[in-house]
């Protein structure tokens, strides 16, 4: 009999890869990247965080500790240091196609944001090299060992105690990639964030955790 984490890896393989190929990422590897196109980015980011975040609150009873991966506000943090006003980040386009998270799928939702933040390591080196100082990079760059602590901590955990939800939890991180995938591959249609103030990447390349 195959190991959880063996399931939720042969059921998210191919959107890894498709993640990982999408435009979107791929750019941020690109020598020409622009802080302009990295903002971008980030507010497209926060228009798929936030409403996952709701969907696992939604799921959840206050003080879970899931409820402690929330990224968005990372997010929030590195938008308004490169110049974002609350109004921008409140006028961004938000997602609004994500089904209810079946409480017994948590788990696939740790294993996606915990992922995400494994690989912001290989995106931010890029990001740094590319975009200087100018740029924030809470997001990418949060973590200071904690995804490493965290991801051993999941992994015993998801071994002991996801064996009954097995089905669940591969559903919900393969929902949370989809609509990932399709919400940074579709229009760029939010309103575009001012330059003013200062300086005016379920995200990231996951084969780390492959």
């Amino acid at each position: 009999m195959s190991s959880v984490i063996e399931a939720l890896r042969d059921a998210t393989r191919s959107r890894h890869a498709k993640l990982g190929a999408s435009p979107a990422m791929a750019r941020l590897f690109d020598a020409n990247y622009t802080i302009s196109e990295y903002r971008e980015h980030l507010g497209r980011l926060l228009g798929i965080f936030e409403p996952i975040e709701r969907a696992v609150a939604d799921a959840t009873y206050p003080g879970d500790p899931v409820r402690d991966l929330q990224r968005s506000s990372a997010l929030r943090d590195d938008l308004r240091a490169m110049g974002a006003t609350t109004r921008d980040i409140g006028s961004l386009e938000r997602y609004h196609g994500l089904a209810p998270i079946d409480p017994g799928g948590l788990r696939g939702y740790t294993y996606v944001i915990l992922g995400s933040m494994m690989g912001g390591k290989i995106i931010v080196k890029r990001l740094r090299a590319v975009l200087g100082a100018d740029a924030s990079f809470r997001f990418y760059g949060d973590g200071n060992g904690r995804p490493e602590a965290l991801w051993a901590s999941f992994c015993s955990d998801l071994e002991e105690k996801g064996k009954g939800n097995v089905h669940a939890i591969c559903a919900t991180a393969v929902a949370i990639f989809d609509a990932y995938e399709a919400w940074l591959s579709g229009p760029q249609s939010s309103p575009p964030l001012r330059k003013s103030g200062v300086a005016s990447v379920l995200a990231a390349d996951l084969r780390i955790i492959q």
